[in-house]
């Protein structure tokens, strides 16, 4: 059978997690928790991985014991890897240990300390709801809306499509929707509007219409290698629009007059893509976190579509160090890169395309103390050393560097 909400949680906290389960139930809400929906002589962790898969959201009571706790983490990485939405429910003022901060550093959290009251507990309730609403099947549109996921292309050539799959949904003939409407929704971070903006250090998601048509403040263009093609805001992006036969070296420097130390940067995330028609041995399309000082070396963390080459590398004095698992880019899909600073004076990183981990890599000690302490900004764009181009559109949904 199933569920609405998957309740993760420490025994330590298990009345306050009954406590949310009855309430969320009386609510119309119906909860998945052990060991109650665990049948007699059933295998647990099967059991466990069961309800998570079929329950739409994870409320996971977030603790000192729930922190350290590896059942939980365990849950998380269920519950990420089937689409799961996790709301983060905070008890106690704990930061999260690192594996577990992997999977919630892109969630809404909502406090609850000391301890939950009914308010606040009615606020996780009435927010689950917003996720399962339109009741019904249809929920699972909210659902890829809200809360680490949103909408960010709204050209016109979706919409045909997206109304296809509700009716396809609505009549029941579609059982792998989620799957199919992750290919425009992408995973993200949450909506900029539900975010403190103390969260980021800086966000960018090209929908201000006083820019459509235009250039966002903290875009600026890099000279005349844009001149032969057409980048603006537009529709929620910030699109590149490239004819056939040019030479399409096309950057953009964001955040301009902006730039970071590593130490104050946790992650750098995105979201781009390319439209349909665009074809699939296209131009290099990355935006890129660069790290340099006065002397010129420079190191980049480089994410971004290449064809069968797409994947994200980490150059020193454009020398290649390193390199993720490569993918085949689709045309028309949407792809969220994100490059976690695992530790910033190590300098050892994290690379995620989607929600899944591509990749991970440490610098050597000797770089590490060349390029830590260096300045940071984004860069990127299109780019390519030979001008038999085919027609393109690029788009990139959002930028942001999230504070550690």
């Amino acid at each position: 059978m199933a569920h609405d909400v998957f309740i993760s949680y420490s025994s330590k906290d298990k009345p306050i997690a009954d406590g949310i389960c009855a309430r969320m139930e009386a609510g119309g809400l119906r909860c998945w928790i052990a060991p109650r929906d665990i049948d007699s002589g059933q295998d647990w962790p099967t059991a466990i991985a069961n309800g998570i898969a079929g329950s739409k959201v994870m409320v996971l009571v977030f603790s000192q014991s729930s922190n350290m706790s590896e059942d939980v983490s365990r849950e998380l990485y269920l519950a990420a890897n089937n689409k799961v939405v996790i709301i983060p429910f905070v008890i106690e003022n704990v930061k999260p240990e690192a594996g577990k901060a992997y999977y919630l550093g892109r969630t809404h959290w909502l406090d609850a300390m000391n301890p939950p009251t009914n308010e606040q507990i009615a606020r996780l309730i009435e927010r689950v709801h917003s996720i399962m609403e339109p009741a019904g099947n249809v929920g699972s549109i909210a659902r890829v809306l809200d809360f680490g996921q949103r909408v960010h292309r709204k050209r016109p050539w979706t919409i045909p499509v997206i109304l296809a799959l509700i009716v396809a949904l609505a009549l029941g003939s579609i059982s792998f929707f989620p799957k199919i409407m992750a290919n425009f929704f992408p995973v993200g971070l949450s909506s900029s509007a539900s975010v403190d903006p103390s969260y980021y250090l800086y966000r960018e998601d090209f929908d201000n219409p006083e820019f459509d048509g235009a250039i966002p403040t903290t875009v600026r263009l890099e000279g005349d290698k844009c001149s032969n093609k057409e980048v603006v805001q537009g529709n929620g992006s910030l699109v590149f629009q490239t004819s056939a036969d040019v030479m399409p070296n096309c950057s953009v420097l964001m955040t301009w007059g902006i730039e970071f130390k590593l130490t104050q940067i946790k992650a750098f995330e995105f979201a781009i893509s390319t439209s349909p028609e665009t074809p699939l041995n296209h131009l290099s399309f990355a935006p890129t976190l660069v790290g340099h000082d006065n002397s010129q070396k420079s190191i980049m963390l480089i994410c971004g579509l290449n064809g069968s080459q797409s994947g994200c590398s980490v150059r020193s004095n454009q020398d290649e160090l390193y390199q993720t698992r490569r993918f085949t880019v689709t045309p028309g899909e949407s792809y969220v890169f994100r490059i976690e600073i695992v530790d910033p004076n190590l300098m050892d990183f994290r690379f995620a395309l989607n929600g899944e981990s591509i990749g991970e890599f440490t610098l050597s000690p000797e770089d590490a103390l060349i390029y830590k302490d260096q300045n940071y900004f984004i860069f990127g764009g299109l780019h390519s050393d030979r001008n038999t181009t085919e027609a393109g559109s690029y788009f990139i949904d959002y930028l942001a560097i999230e504070q550690r």
